[in-house]
């Protein structure tokens, strides 16, 4: 039978969910594992309804809410759940209050006798623990569901810390030797690494469906959180793919310059990327792009000379691309570069130009809404009527029917790049 504050209940529960706090509803006499994430059963110790928090609340009275500080530095919060039946408690937490430090953690486990070997776990479990730093909030939320139990100021909130675990020389016998969790954290490291090096093979050879089916075994490697905020976590893990692609890019063949422009693209989108899941998303979207980038921007298989050409052409559409300024720029004479640039490419220097400024038009068309005489200026053309010429001797269209719904088709064939 559903209690008579159960929309209350329900409601703050799932408010202190948003809030990442951890909710167990608890009957009198069952048990429940793991209350406390895990922390006992990694060190060996008893995780049962008889045991630390749990155990407080036998001794809880009725109109008390019990604020819990265990010998762990995690706290809880816990009070009976008037009128159920069975007898129920709710068991909020475990949570901090003050962020973890490797100092502090190192205190704890000389304070407590366990095994150092054991500090890259607890470093792990603390690390993924809500902080409250101010927990007036959360106290101030259970405070209003106690007012909807059992009236306004009829109730006590009181404090327990709670006394050292049991036997800790028991938990110390009971946890993995030294030599076990070295192995293991050997054996994670290695298949990270393995990954990511599989990673930078398949992204260097634009391999995008190889790229998203490796992508897709990520939690095989059993990443493990830094921080106590999971999107945090996930910004973190889009940063670490960022950088993996980025060098799997510059193997790939492409000029920094192209490389640092779409790395600063997503440096900026994974900072604001607003859910875990959207970082998800985002992560598919490196895989493509840079895979893209490796097939656009290949430049291994022709000369310095040539590789410098097409980097400034990319990077200055708008500038002075003529032949005598390239040349200019890169030493050599007119002669030379003209045909050093058609004998590797299969394509004169002018029509790769128009194209490259006909290919970002196209794009700048498909992705904004600026003027036609803009676009033309951002593709280095400074007569409008003359640019709208072109792009129609490439497309078929020109930029006012491309605008109005028309296709565009082209009539030039891309020079090969990879």
């Amino acid at each position: 039978m559903p209690l008579s504050y159960q929309h209350e209940l329900d409601f703050t529960l799932s408010l202190l969910q948003k809030l990442r706090m951890s909710v167990h509803i608890v009957h009198s006499g069952a048990r429940i594992r793991e209350y406390d994430g895990g922390l006992r059963a990694l060190l060996g110790l008893k995780a049962d309804d008889e045991q630390a928090v749990l155990a407080s609340l036998r001794f809880v009275q009725e109109r008390t809410i019990l604020k819990v500080l265990d010998p762990f530095m995690c706290r809880y919060i816990c009070f009976q759940l008037p009128g159920a039946e069975p007898s129920a408690f709710l068991l909020l937490g475990p949570y901090l209050t003050i962020d973890p430090t490797p100092g502090s953690i190192l205190e704890l486990a000389e304070k407590l006798d366990f095994p150092l070997h054991m500090l890259p776990q607890l470093s792990e479990y603390y690390a993924a623990l809500p902080v409250y730093h101010d927990p007036s909030v959360i106290l101030a939320i259970v405070s209003t569901l106690g007012e909807q139990l059992w009236g306004s100021r009829e109730f006590d909130m009181t404090d327990v810390n709670e006394e050292h675990p049991s036997d800790p020389a028991a938990a110390n016998a009971a946890t993995p030797s030294e030599q076990e969790n070295i192995l293991r954290r050997m054996r994670l490291l290695e298949e990270r690494y393995a990954y990511e090096n599989q990673m930078m093979e398949i992204v260097s050879k634009g391999l995008v469906h190889q790229a998203e089916t490796l992508m897709a075994n990520v939690s095989l490697l059993n990443y493990q959180p830094r921080v106590s905020d999971p999107l945090r976590n996930m910004k973190n893990y889009c940063i670490i793919c960022n950088t993996i692609m980025r060098k799997a890019a510059q193997q790939g063949g492409v000029h920094p310059i192209h490389i640092d422009a779409l790395s600063s693209r997503f440096a900026r989108a994974i900072e604001n990327t607003p859910t875990p899941e959207k970082c998800i998303q985002l992560i598919n979207e490196m895989i493509t792009a840079y895979c893209r980038l490796v097939h656009t921007q290949n430049n291994r298989r022709y000369s310095s000379v040539i590789q410098k050409t097409l980097t400034y052409i990319d990077a200055n559409l708008s500038g002075d691309l003529s032949l005598t300024a390239l040349a200019n720029l890169l030493q050599i004479t007119p002669a030379y570069l003209s045909s050093l640039f058609r004998r590797e490419t299969g394509s004169t220097l002018s029509a790769y130009i128009l194209q490259s400024r006909m290919k970002t038009a196209l794009q700048l068309f498909q992705t904004t809404h600026l003027q036609i005489q803009t676009v033309a200026q951002l593709c280095g053309f400074s007569d409008p009527n003359y640019f709208s010429k072109q792009f129609k001797r490439c497309f078929s269209v020109t930029p006012q029917q491309y605008r109005q719904g028309q296709t565009a088709s082209s009539r030039y064939q891309p020079v090969a790049k990879n």
